[in-house]
């Protein structure tokens, strides 16, 4: 009787184990091929547009073609992507150096694969998760936490593969992750997945159209999705030209593109852990605005001001964890204000938008960098980002509705217990009294946050011990008498101490007086 669900648990690992690997992958890829594309023309342009042909590819395909998706099944879909990401890569390997043009028809066809493999995976989680019986919150989890992982690994493996076996022999390297992916995923096989593969689906262009209209119809959406865009646009342009081509002219060690991204990389995880933390207690809004203007722009300019490798890391990583934020933000707004009958669409439509000017960003960046030169070309990006990071807070009675998709936050007598940060920021930002003891006087003082309320002040004993007996803690009580006992105890020595020399001093008259007598 517990063999299927166990088999179904099997599966699920083998799924996010695939997903892990595959994203690995993608990861080295994406530095891998413009890498190559730099040492072997160095042309700034083409390797934006190299860049920009694999993710527009992406992008698209991964709307246009899920219709086709649901008829094959996400299983096969699944396998036969990664297959062909083992052959393009491997066509990548042997003859992309030879042709710049073949080069970019097969990156783009990678980016078609890539797009079905990724959305496959994902779209077999939850039916698998059904079947093992597992708690969705909790594999969610730790899915997020392996896939974050694997970024993190792809990223510092890129560079490290491309400084130990060259550019060809990185990319070789991604071609075995995917040939890895396919291997775990042949066991899997569980029927749930066909179930979910066979269901009815509304027709393509009527599920499409109501998608547009409710998206063309939701402002907030709009803002986000559009922000999001030209944020992406600037991001990657950083990321594929910015970058490689500071590394390049700096200190030519590629090495060091995997030490800029792994500190973002580390940076996404530490603020993740940070967010889910403060989460309770900070509104969504700020949270969004200063996640933009702290983990964006600094990580831009930065490029233009210094040659120190260490200082670019160091931002990067300060710009990981602040835009941490971000994600969490825009996916509770999307999720809490998205009928739950077209999260799917609107998930494509939302995608396709967001990081429609993905592809655009190298070709700019490339242009920018040949018409302006490298420092000239971070600063106009620079500035342009900036100006759009600025929407939120311009357009803030609108943006400012994110908080609306933010949990009601509990509140003391409602018969739920308050997180743990609860009491830690209501004893940093509410009203304290400080009742202190310390030899033998009593002091009050008391602050409101940060604010200073009643500065020290001595107080008399019996006001303080008439407070002290309203309390009912025992602990307070014992401290405060061991307090005085131990007070007590130095007055008697004193005392003692004090009789001793004047029995002393009487000694010493004495004497003076009987020899005056004598005299």
């Amino acid at each position: 009787m517990d063999k299927l669900p166990r088999r179904h648990r099997a599966d699920l690992v083998r799924l996010i184990a695939a997903e892990a690997i595959s994203n690995i992958g993608t990861r080295m890829t994406f530095f891998a091929v413009p890498w190559l594309v730099l040492v072997t023309t160095g042309d700034p342009v083409k390797v934006g547009l190299v860049a920009g042909a694999e993710t527009l590819t992406y992008v698209v395909s991964g709307v246009l073609a899920a219709p086709l998706q649901d008829r094959v099944g996400a299983r096969r879909t699944s396998l036969w992507s990664d297959v062909g990401s083992v052959a393009v890569m491997a066509a990548i390997a042997v003859a992309g150096a030879h042709g710049f043009g073949l080069l970019l028809a097969l990156v783009a066809v990678l980016g078609v694969l890539r797009a079905q493999g990724d959305r496959a995976k994902a779209t077999m989680v939850v039916p698998l998760m059904g079947a093992a019986g597992s708690d969705y919150a909790r594999v969610a989890a730790v899915r997020e936490g392996v896939l974050r992982t694997s970024t993190l690994a792809g990223s510092s493996l890129a560079g490290i593969a491309v400084v130990v076996f060259g550019p060809i022999g990185g990319i070789w390297i991604d071609a075995a992750t995917y040939a890895v992916a396919v291997v775990l995923m042949v066991p899997v096989r569980a029927a749930v997945t066909a179930a979910a593969d066979a269901k009815t689906a509304v027709p393509y262009f009527t599920a499409l159209r109501e998608g547009f209209t409710w998206f063309r119809r939701n402002r907030l959406m709009r803002a986000v999705t559009g922000m999001l865009f030209f944020t992406n646009l600037f991001n990657q342009a950083s990321a594929v030209v910015f970058v490689p081509l500071w590394v390049y002219q700096t200190m030519d060690d590629p090495a060091a593109l995997g030490a800029v991204a792994t500190a973002y990389a580390l940076g996404l995880i530490a603020g993740n852990v940070l967010v889910a933390w403060v989460a309770p207690i900070m509104p969504r809004y700020p949270m969004l605005v200063a996640g933009y203007l702290i983990g964006g722009v600094p990580r831009f300019i930065v490029l233009a001001l210094t040659d120190d490798l260490l200082v670019i890391v160091v931002v990067t990583l300060v710009g990981g964890i602040f835009m941490s934020s971000l994600n969490p933000t825009v996916s509770a707004m999307i999720y809490q204000r998205t009928p739950k009958e077209m999260l799917s669409r609107m998930g494509g439509i939302i995608t396709a938008v967001a990081f429609g000017g993905a592809p655009l960003g190298g070709l700019l960046a490339g242009y920018l960098v040949q018409f302006l030169g490298l420092n000239n070309a971070i600063l106009v990006a620079t500035g342009l980002y900036f100006a759009v990071t600025l929407t939120p807070v311009i357009g803030h009675r609108l943006w400012r509705e994110l908080d609306d998709t933010a949990p009601p936050p509990p509140k003391p007598g409602d018969g739920k217990p308050l997180p743990a940060l609860y009491g830690l920021a209501g004893a940093a930002t509410g009203p304290r009294v400080s009742l202190r003891y310390a030899d033998g006087r009593w002091t009050v003082r008391a602050r409101h946050g940060l604010r200073r309320l009643v500065s020290e002040r001595p107080l008399p004993p019996k006001t303080a011990a008439a407070a002290l007996t309203q309390l009912e803690a025992e602990p307070v009580r014992s401290a405060v008498r061991a307090a005085i006992d131990h007070d007590r105890a130095l007055t008697e020595n004193r005392t003692r101490a004090v009789r001793a020399q004047a029995a002393l001093l009487d000694r010493h008259l004495s004497e003076l007086n009987r020899a005056l007598e004598r005299g």
